[in-house]
């Protein structure tokens, strides 16, 4: 496999334009394990249920999508 040379500015500004599906992907290879991470999200649960309740959101109810969207946003505030 050729390698290419990325600057790692460049390659976070890329990681930051991924569709939500990509990103999980990006994350299981980043972590020793995905477990990690649901583990993480578990943990912080009623947290971040209290947050999507904040924005007049049900967890619950939200797709994958909306979840990854609604944590991104949370992050980036």
């Amino acid at each position: 496999m050729p390698t290419i040379a990325v600057l790692e500015d460049q390659l976070l500004q890329s990681l930051d334009q991924l569709s939500p599906q990509a990103r999980r992907q990006a994350i299981r290879r980043l972590l020793p394990s995905a477990a990690y991470l649901e583990r993480a999200v578990e943990r912080n649960r009623p947290r971040i249920e209290a947050l999507a309740n904040q924005r007049g959101l049900d967890w619950n109810t939200l797709t994958e999508d909306q979840k990854e969207q609604l944590v991104d946003q949370v992050l980036h505030e």
